[in-house]
């Protein structure tokens, strides 16, 4: 599938597969006007019926998080299926703020598990690895 790409301001959400969304944020702010941008591209999958979203959501490390972003992110996945999300971060404070926003998002009532990487790479592997855990469930 040749992604598809939304911007807002300098940060950008790939469609990458059906169920497989990339969220960057390079540098700059982001805030939570950013993320519900953003997010319309995924949106339209949550209205299908799509199961369960894969994301990973990569910060730069001259990214700033703009106060209320978390509390609005998690409001806008309220309404979301559950979702797998892998966090590509190199900061202390952006890797506390992920943590946080999974429990945000948790406890607004999406069932969302986390997970926090340094690279790429590893985000992706650990993502098909959850993904396969969880078809081999769906398929039991």
């Amino acid at each position: 599938m040749t992604p598809e790409t939304h911007t807002a301001g300098d940060h950008r959400i790939e469609r990458e597969e059906p169920d497989f969304f990339v969220y960057r944020f390079p540098h700059g702010t982001a805030t939570g006007a950013h993320i519900g941008e953003l997010s319309k591209l995924e949106q339209p999958s949550w209205d299908e019926g799509t199961p369960h979203i894969y994301n990973m959501v990569v910060l730069g490390e001259d990214l700033a998080i703009s106060p209320g972003a978390l509390t609005e992110t998690a409001k806008i996945f309220r309404a979301s299926p559950p979702r797998t999300t892998a966090y590509v971060v190199r900061r202390f404070v952006h890797r506390t703020s992920m943590e946080f926003l999974t429990r945000m998002i948790n406890a607004v009532g999406v069932k969302m598990q986390g997970k926090v990487f340094e690279n790429e790479a590893n985000a992706r592997a650990w993502l098909a690895d959850r993904r396969r855990v969880r078809n081999r469930k769906s398929v039991i």
